[in-house]
């Protein structure tokens, strides 16, 4: 019999979101060991995507000249 040195699992906390006629359930997870907080993470996500976006629009305009 082993003994398992493994914290519990954290339970999510879950939000309800409506965007039009979607309604949306999102589960947010902690870590205790995250770098940065929320704020910075969705600036750095929103920041990537913007990149990317650009990056497609540039590829496609070099395509089509």
């Amino acid at each position: 019999m082993s003994i398992s040195a493994e914290k519990p699992k954290q339970q999510p906390h879950h939000f309800k979101k409506r965007i039009g006629s979607t309604y949306y359930k999102v589960a947010v997870y902690h870590s205790d060991t995250s770098k940065e907080n929320i704020e910075d993470k969705i600036l750095r996500l929103a920041k990537n995507d913007a990149a990317n976006i650009a990056s497609i629009v540039t590829t496609k305009a070099a395509i089509n000249q």
